[in-house]
Parts: C-alpha cells; sequence; structure tokens
C-alpha cells in the first residue's frame, strides 16, 4: 500500500490543481464542464441505466453554477448542458431519419443536435436566467429553491409545447433507485423535482453548506420508506394472456399489398393458443389495414375467438369518413356482442413527422424528410373509454402515448384492471430507443400501480407488474409469443386522482421560501456563524 501511496504522490506532484481549478472556472471550462456534466447525466438513462451517475452529473453542473458570473453565462451554460444531454439521450433519432427519411446521417445528426438545442434545452436555459435573475446573486438560495423550480418549468414546456416530447425526463433514469417510490405520489414530474432539491442540496453541502445536507437525505430516506406501499388490490381470479410479437419488417408492414401475409403469420402464431377465457393480445397496426374495409375477415376472426369463449386485442387501423384515418385498438372475441358496432380506441397523441405532419401542404414539397409512409393520420377524441374485455377494463396505451403520463392516466380509475399498450417499436432500428421507451412504460405502470400488458411488433414484449418490474419479455427482432399470467388490480394511486397538484404546491414552497430569503435582511452575524458551521 505504501509504494500506491508513493505513487499517487509522485502522479499528483505533476498535476497543478490550482492550474486545474483556474482552467474549470474560466469561460471556457464552465463551457465544457456544462457539457461533460450533461452527457454523464444522460448515462443514468437506458441502456445504461445508473442512476448515481446522473446524481454525479446534476451535482457537478450544480456546483459550477455557484461560479456563474452574468445571465450570459447562466443561459449559454445550461444550454449546452442540456443539449448534451439530451443530444447522448435521443440520438437514436439520426437512425429514424437515416432509415426512413432517407436524408444524410450527417445531415440528421444536425437536426438531432438542433432539435436537442432549441426544442428541449432551450426552455431549460431560459427559465434559469429568470432564476439567476431572481434570487439576486445570493447563490445558495438561486441553486436550492429557484434553479428546482425553472428545470420544473422546463418540463412541463417540452410536455405541452407543439404537441409535446417528454421523452428525456430526469425521472426516467431513477427508474430502479429508490426515489421511483414516489411514483404513485406525484408521477415521474414529482420525482423529477425530487431530483432537482437532492441534488441541489447535495452540491451545496459539497461546499462546506451542511444545513443542506438532510434536505437531501430526507428525499432518498422518505423514498426507501414508501417501498411496498400499495394504493391497489391484486384480484382473485387471474387470466391466461397470449402477447403475440410477429417481427414483421417495416417495410413488409407499410406495403399494403402485404396485408395477408401480415394477418395470416398473426393468425397462425396465435391460433393454437384460443382456449376459454383466454386473452390474445397483437401489436400496434397488427391489421394494418383499416377493419372497416376487411369485414369478412374481421367477422371470421371475431366467430373463432366467439367460438372458444376467448378475446382479441388488436391494433389496427380505422377509417371514420373522408380523410379521417385512424390508429386503433379494437377488441372483438367473447366480450363482442354478434351483431353490434366494433368499439374502437383512437390514438390521442401522434407521433409529430410520423404519423402526422404539421403544415403539411407547406411541408412535403420541401423533400423526402416530410414523406414518411403512414404520416396522414386523424387525432382521436380525448376523451374515450377504457379497453373493454367482458371480465376485464384495460387503461390503452398505444406507443408514443406512453410518454405522456397524464394522457395515460386520464382513462384510469379505480375499476381499471391494468394497462394495454400496444407499439411498434422496429422504427428505432438497432439502438437505444426500444430499452428506454420499455422504462418510459414501465414508469406508467409504477405512476397508476396498474400492471401493463405491453406488445410490440418487433420487441420488447413485456409483462409489467404494477411495481413496475418486468415478469417476463421476449427480446428484440424475434418472432414469438410471450404466454404469461396476468393478474389484475382495482384501485387508484394518489397520482391517478390529482395528477401532477402536489408537485405544483411543492415548487410554490421553494418560491415562497426563496422570495423570503431574499426579502429578509442579512443577518451581521450570519458569515460568522457560517465559518464556525463549517469549521
Amino acid at each position: 500500500m505504501k509504494y500506491l501511496y508513493a505513487v499517487m504522490a509522485v502522479f499528483f506532484g505533476f498535476i497543478d490543481l490550482e492550474k486545474i481549478k483556474k482552467l474549470l472556472l474560466s469561460k471556457t471550462g464552465k463551457f465544457a464542464g456544462s457539457v461533460f456534466t450533461g452527457y454523464v447525466m444522460s448515462l443514468s438513462l437506458a441502456p445504461v441505466n445508473m442512476w448515481v451517475l446522473g446524481v454525479a452529473g446534476l451535482v457537478l453542473f450544480l456546483m459550477l453554477s455557484m461560479f456563474f458570473e452574468t445571465k450570459k453565462q447562466v443561459f449559454f451554460c445550461t444550454l449546452s448542458f442540456f443539449s448534451a444531454y439530451a443530444f447522448s439521450s435521443i440520438n437514436w433519432i439520426e437512425f429514424v431519419m437515416a432509415d426512413f427519411g432517407k436524408i444524410p446521417s450527417a445531415l440528421s445528426y444536425f437536426v438531432v443536435l438542433l432539435f436537442s438545442t432549441f426544442y428541449i434545452a432551450l426552455p431549460y436555459a431560459a427559465t434559469n436566467v429568470i432564476a439567476y435573475k431572481f434570487a439576486h446573486k445570493k447563490k445558495s438560495i438561486y441553486v436550492m429553491c429557484f434553479v428546482p423550480v425553472a428545470f420544473i418549468l422546463g418540463d412541463v414546456y417540452i410536455y405541452y409545447f407543439l404537441t409535446g416530447f417528454p421523452w428525456t425526463y430526469i425521472g426516467y433514469g431513477f427508474i430502479d433507485s429508490p426515489l421511483k417510490n414516489y411514483a404513485p405520489l406525484t408521477g415521474v414530474l414529482g420525482i423529477n423535482l425530487f431530483v432537482y432539491i437532492m441534488c441541489a442540496a447535495l452540491s451545496l453541502s459539497v461546499y462546506r453548506k451542511y444545513l443542506f445536507f438532510p434536505v437531501a437525505a430526507s428525499i432518498l430516506i422518505f423514498a426507501v420508506f414508501l417501498e411496498g406501499s400499495s394504493f391497489v388490490k391484486r384480484e382473485e381470479q387471474s387470466v391466461n394472456v397470449a402477447m403475440v410479437q410477429g417481427n414483421i419488417e417495416q417495410s413488409v408492414r407499410n406495403d399494403g399489398s402485404n396485408i395477408r401475409y401480415v394477418l395470416a403469420k398473426y393468425w397462425q402464431l396465435s391460433k393454437d393458443l384460443i382456449e376459454k377465457d383466454s386473452l390474445i393480445i397483437w401489436p400496434e397496426s397488427a391489421i394494418s389495414y383499416p377493419y372497416e374495409y376487411l369485414k369478412n375477415y374481421i367477422s371470421d376472426l371475431d366467430s373463432a375467438f366467439k367460438d372458444k369463449g376467448a378475446t382479441l386485442i388488436t391494433g389496427t387501423l380505422s377509417y371514420k369518413g373522408k380523410d379521417e384515418v385512424y390508429n386503433s385498438i379494437i377488441t372483438i372475441g367473447q366480450s363482442h356482442k354478434t351483431g353490434s358496432q366494433i368499439y374502437s380506441y383512437n390514438k390521442r397523441a401522434l407521433v409529430p413527422f410520423g404519423e402526422v405532419v404539421p403544415f403539411a401542404s407547406l411541408l412535403r414539397p420541401l423533400g423526402s424528410i416530410f414523406v414518411i409512409p403512414n404520416s396522414s393520420f386523424t387525432y382521436g377524441l380525448e376523451n374515450q373509454n377504457p379497453i373493454n374485455t367482458g371480465k376485464l377494463s384495460f387503461t390503452p396505451a398505444i406507443c408514443y402515448e406512453a410518454i405522456f403520463s397524464g394522457l395515460v392516466s386520464s382513462l384510469d380509475s379505480k375499476d381499471t384492471n391494468g394497462i394495454v399498450m400496444l407499439s411498434v417499436d422496429s422504427w428505432f432500428g438497432p439502438t437505444k430507443g426500444p430499452v428506454q421507451h420499455l422504462n418510459i412504460a414501465r414508469m406508467r405502470a409504477m405512476e397508476l400501480q396498474k400492471p401493463m400488458l405491453r406488445v410490440t411488433n418487433s420487441g420488447i414484449s413485456a409483462y409489467i407488474d404494477e411495481r413496475g418490474n418486468i415478469v417476463d419479455k421476449l427480446p428484440s427482432d424475434v418472432s414469438d409469443v410471450l404466454k404469461t399470467t396476468f393478474y389484475p388490480v382495482k384501485g387508484q394511486t394518489l397520482y391517478s386522482k390529482f395528477g401532477n397538484l402536489f408537485t405544483y404546491i411543492l415548487c410554490v414552497i421553494l418560491l415562497t421560501m426563496g422570495v423570503a430569503s431574499i426579502i429578509r435582511k442579512d443577518d451581521p452575524n450570519a458569515e460568522i456563524i457560517e465559518k464556525m458551521v463549517r469549521s
């Protein structure tokens, strides 16, 4: 060991720590540090899934922010931090653009960088500048009270602006940490806020402001005590479920001439699994044609499931009139009365430039990037009914909808037994996208404490229990059936009832504390007391 100490002494003898500190606190150093810490924070998300790196990245950035001297520095360093975080997290978009939009890879990466900077990072930078100005250079108040609220405002902005894209919420990086236990109380937005507050307290504690450390410790300890708390109760009767993962290539699915092949494959995978009271689920757009035009096929399928007393939930397209094509879910078989109209749930959140092109008449002529297959869908109504199988009631979610916590919870109630999520993740290709999407789905299950049956065309299909744990799953890029026993629940979480109310109340408390600290006259003895505490 003494030789190790000797080597370390020699090594550090060549390092001028004062020069390094001076470099880090220079304008260039602050910018580079912001980019680096943003990248570190991105490692908390899938596929790395290390929440401690999320803490490390944010704590280091907040430590750096204590040395911001101007609003300009605050703006550009925050912009750099969140740009690096977002770009590293969602660079899978480049594959989608290059593969489906047919644009050069270099250009698509540039577009992802612009999106990360001006859509995701910009609102955080703007709100942080306001927070810095409001704090009147009282750095501790700025970091502890105003920065968390500023970042929450950024979160809210990217949830709603231009249809929203809340994919990069920091809370998704804490899905396997103790902080996940706040999900049924506050939802992912509340977890975001607790992460911001905890990291702010830790960053101040590093500067020997130890009075803030109990704040971070309390958030973590209370989360541990919440482990095992439940707002729902499992029903006694279970259901046999078969989730069919067809793994049909996207190009094949998009070609209408292949409809017979697609339907035949799903039938072959399913026909031997139809049994009394069983539930079989096909993924999003498994019937890749408006089911109204396939009346004979749907009727035969309905009869086949009815004869065995089973139910089929499947993704399909539906046609409601001129220029109204929907991405839908239908339920047929045991739960459907012969001769009655088939109920369809229609997707409410469409993928911009994937399922719908904003300002299509202006943008489509500009190039192939705006001419993507299946990009002319219609938005479903905001208020729709849950999916009903006769014995079970499911909150529905189709692919992109899963990233909107409020959208999914809006159809939840104490009587819904679970969540059915249908998706096509083959758009992501061999990227981190499918794993991130799976973790987002897990968060929805945690928030509502409702088990989820997640069925995708190419993976990752999974049965997620009411705690967000993956009970069983199929890997990506395989054609298979996931057979499992589903345990329905009943009940409703606080988040399902009140949404983000608790998060907003906590933000108001932080702002009140911050404003009170600013307008309060400084105590002339405060500096002396602080030095005594530090010593």
